[in-house]
């Protein structure tokens, strides 16, 4: 079955799991409120959502929208942007607030916010301090909203967002960037091929070390999960070679560099 279509402004946030990013929400699509449940991490009143995905009936709340793909796009014109920041959804910022940020700013009141809140200090009542701290907790909401933005591009699960911002704070998005592999591994659970594939997208060279001392750890990993205590040198090597299609010359490099710096161990047994 296709996935139905809706798009329209969050109305309401009625739960978020900080967590995991789990959120039921209300969407009004066309002058109807709509219940959208799903991974939607960071999602706050005002903004407009684009959601795929299918329509379920919950026992006690009746019929949802169970979202599958969502985009979301910041608000848009004075009435959205008044929407959102009277929402509380950037912290510092209440109705009373957001009425004047408005009537100073206009359109323009999130761009302000974003790039110079130093600006906020034009508002009766804002001090610079109270005004740096509005801009840094919107910063930081924009760095999740990144965040997100790019896992959906990447068909990553969104689950990620809330696991990776946990672990890296707001340079989340820049250390996936560098490095994609760290996504492979208990933690964060994505699949060797998937790591992979969003490296090459990302413009990682095929027989760029990083991706061969990566492939290395991840058959090491992987075999020794699977109940063994140590592989071969030149096992590891042909094993890593045909997962990779990368030359064993260019592996052994990667392999004597990784024993090298401590992160694989190298020992001779029975000669």
């Amino acid at each position: 079955r296709e996935l139905e279509l809706v798009e329209g402004t969050v109305s309401v946030v009625i739960y978020q799991n900080e967590d995991n990013g789990y959120t039921i929400l209300k969407l009004d699509v066309r002058d109807e409120e709509v219940t959208v449940v799903g991974t939607m991490p960071g999602v706050a009143p005002g903004e407009y959502l684009s959601v795929r995905g299918r329509w379920t009936r919950h026992p006690t709340y009746g019929v949802q929208l169970k979202a599958q793909v969502v985009e979301r796009r910041l608000p848009q014109g004075l009435k959205e942007i008044f929407h959102y920041l009277s929402s509380g959804a950037v912290k510092g910022i209440g109705k009373a607030t957001a009425r004047l940020v408005i009537e100073e700013f206009g359109e323009e009141a999130l761009t302000v916010i974003e790039d110079d809140p130093d600006q906020l200090t034009k508002i009766r009542g804002i001090s610079p301090k109270r005004a740096r701290q509005i801009g840094e907790a919107f910063r930081q909401q924009m760095g999740t909203r990144r965040l997100v933005e790019f896992l959906t591009e990447h068909q990553l699960p969104l689950e990620l967002a809330a696991l990776l911002h946990r672990a890296y704070g707001d340079v989340a998005l820049e250390v996936v960037r560098a490095n994609p592999y760290l996504l492979v591994g208990e933690e964060f659970g994505v699949d060797f091929a998937q790591a992979d594939a969003l490296a090459l997208s990302l413009g990682v060279e095929t027989e760029d070390p990083q991706r061969l001392e990566a492939g290395l750890l991840f058959e090491l990993a992987h075999n020794l999960n699977n109940g063994h205590t140590f592989l071969p040198y030149h096992k590891l090597v042909e094993a890593t070679g045909v997962l990779l299609e990368a030359p064993g010359s260019l592996l052994e490099e990667s392999l004597d560099a990784l024993i090298q710096r401590g992160e694989a161990q190298r020992e001779e047994i029975s000669g």
